[in-house]
């Protein structure tokens, strides 16, 4: 698999949950980002993410095997 940048927005969004998204996301935020860096996958960026941001989920859509349905 190819590296993706990872970000995680620092502001919460629904039901106050953090998201994962890569940096080329159709539906990335354009604020409030924090950038985590640069991985295989995006479980390593999301265990980062998880030291400082809960609850956090990852996009469905970029980072589905992140994503928890709630």
């Amino acid at each position: 698999m190819m590296e993706q940048t990872y970000v995680v927005t620092t502001a919460p969004e629904l039901d106050g949950v953090h998201f994962l998204h890569s940096n080329k996301c159709q539906v990335l935020p354009d604020q409030d980002l924090e950038e985590l860096g640069t991985f295989d996958t995006c479980k390593p960026a999301f265990e980062k993410a998880a030291e400082t941001y809960a609850p956090l989920n990852g996009c469905a859509l970029c980072c589905p095997d992140c994503y928890e349905k709630g």
